[in-house]
């Protein structure tokens, strides 16, 4: 049977929550009947136990159950979800079939990996898929300097960041490079190109 970690909203107040360890999955759904659908949220599977249905419901009962006048112990939500003494009760978080928004986030998104997400794939691997030594060729190509970067990652960060930058422009708006060899044309018509 899975067991994990989860916070509890008590009541379903978000204001008022509690950390729950070692939980089951069949706990996890006693504690929705007596909170509320989302008061058990990010919750982490952690590892195993081995507990049988007839453990976990007799744990269930006692935990969440009520003493009675005759001394048993009641407990309406563990009845209500696992009617009769043999019942079986849900061993996996799969079973629950819960939102996936109710589970702990496994890591977080930063901006640059939003970047790295709306890239064309074939440029995303482009830069991964390359050697230290074609990157550093690529490096010089590009002009940009590495100096001091001498792991994958830094090379791969210092040719990101030479991308992202705006390129050199001249005096009137234009790039300082024209390669159509015409020139740019300024405001009142005339053109910058010097002729020889």
């Amino acid at each position: 049977m899975e067991k994990g970690n989860a916070l509890v909203a008590l009541g379903g107040d978000s204001g008022n929550t509690v950390p729950k360890y070692d939980v089951t999955p069949a706990e996890i759904a006693v504690l929705r009947v007596i909170h509320g659908d989302d008061a058990v949220f990010d919750i982490e599977k952690t590892g195993t136990i081995d507990r049988t249905n007839r453990q976990e419901l007799a744990r269930l009962t006692e935990v969440y159950g009520q003493r009675q006048p005759n001394g048993n112990s009641a407990a309406p939500a563990v009845s209500a979800l696992f009617p009769g003494a043999a019942a079986r009760v849900f061993e996996s978080f799969d079973e629950l079939e819960l939102d996936e928004s109710l589970f702990k986030p496994v890591r977080r998104d930063t901006a640059k990996a939003e970047a790295k997400a709306t890239q064309d794939p074939a440029q995303q691997d482009g830069l991964d898929a390359m050697s230290v030594k074609q990157l550093e060729a690529l490096a010089a190509e590009r002009g940009v300097d590495l100096t001091g970067k001498r792991k994958k990652a830094e090379i791969i960060e210092a040719l990101e960041a030479a991308d992202v930058k705006e390129p050199a422009r001249d005096g009137n708006g234009g790039d300082e490079d024209d390669e159509d060899g015409i020139g740019e044309m300024n405001d009142d018509g005339s053109s910058n190109k010097v002729f020889e």
